[in-house]
């Protein structure tokens, strides 16, 4: 009996020491990027996934599988929310609107990440996330990135741009056709070749990774101003979310408040470099006369919004008000007494 009492004790033992072991190993988060790894636009999703795993010492692993060669795109809304993947570090907002109809409202934003913490817009989005797309918003890993349009023909007037073929994502969709020009999707990779055979007149692409898809040596002319801003979303599936433990929670939310600063900032040391690379290139500016100019960012912003809040009539008008210069408390940061 005693031996027989032992033997259960033994086993009983070995259980939960290889029960222990097994759950000591670090919790990983399966990434995936909208870019593949070597694009520009990536650049500090590489500073957040160092930063992150090292303040995890070992219990928490950001795996960073690649982009859309790993899942497409368009794709990623949907295998965050069904837990396909853990993680999406960086992803356009406008990527989820076939779940989140208010999804291209973030482009819209007047706002850095940052002040949007201070106006309730980032509260606002996490709750649209996790009811919408079972993810958790951990933020975005830079601000204040504007989007251009890129031409192979001179524009002088708002008329010249009827009956343009200009390739989009959702964002503008609403822009391009109120301007009167024809919105073609093309895959990223794609647009080099539609360029250069004619197949689109021009792009809408950020202030910044042109250069990575060579763009550049197809491209004639950047239209200035630019409009809306980047909208790079930091998603974590929500029943993965839930296993980590409180103090790792932690760690992913401060460490994207520190990188916000440093993506931007970068961001616009990268817009600058890239600027000469563009004028090397050939590439000239189209600068809009003031009347022009004024009717152009106007029409960006009222097309889409309009769309944005009859697609989305519960959170549209919200993050409007939320996202909007107006809504910053006077004085929410020291530089504004």
């Amino acid at each position: 009996m005693k031996k027989t009492i032992w033997i259960a004790v033994i086993v009983l033992s070995a259980i939960i020491f290889y029960a222990t072991s097994a759950s000591s190993g670090p919790i990983v988060l399966k990434a995936v990027t909208m870019f593949p790894k070597n694009h520009l636009n990536n650049d500090p999703v590489h500073i957040y996934v160092e930063k992150v795993n090292k303040a995890c010492q070992g219990r928490l692993k950001i795996d960073w599988l690649g982009g859309p060669e790993v899942i497409k795109g368009f794709d990623q809304p949907h295998a965050i929310k069904a837990g396909t993947i853990d993680m999406i570090l960086y992803m356009a907002f406008g990527y989820c609107k076939s779940l989140m109809p208010e999804a291209e409202a973030q482009g819209l934003s007047e706002l850095a990440i940052w002040e949007e913490r201070k106006t309730g817009a980032y509260d606002l989005w996490r709750e649209i996330f996790e009811k919408k797309l079972n993810a958790r918003y951990i933020g975005r890993l830079h601000s204040l990135c504007p989007f251009m349009v890129y031409v192979n023909k001179k524009i002088q007037t708002l008329d010249d741009f009827k009956g343009l073929k200009i390739r989009v994502m959702p964002l503008y969709i609403p822009f391009m056709k109120a301007l009167g020009a024809s919105p073609v999707t093309i895959r990223p990779p794609e647009i080099y070749t539609a360029m250069e055979r004619g197949v689109v007149d021009g792009f809408m692409w950020p202030n910044a990774g042109v250069i990575s898809w060579g763009l550049q040596e197809v491209t004639k002319y950047v239209i200035r101003p630019g409009v809306f801003q980047m909208e790079p979303a930091t998603l974590i599936n929500m029943k993965k979310w839930q296993t980590i433990p409180s103090d790792l929670q932690e760690i992913i939310l401060e460490v994207i408040k520190d990188v916000e600063y440093i993506g931007s900032m970068r961001n616009f040391m990268i817009m600058e470099a890239e600027d000469k690379i563009r004028k090397a290139a050939g590439m000239q500016d189209i600068v809009l006369p003031p009347e022009e100019a004024n009717k152009f960012v106007k029409t960006a912003y009222e097309a889409t919004w309009d769309i944005v809040i009859k697609s989305a009539p519960e959170y549209g008008p919200k993050l409007r008000q939320l996202s909007s210069k107006s809504a910053l408390p006077k004085g929410a940061f020291p530089w504004q007494q």
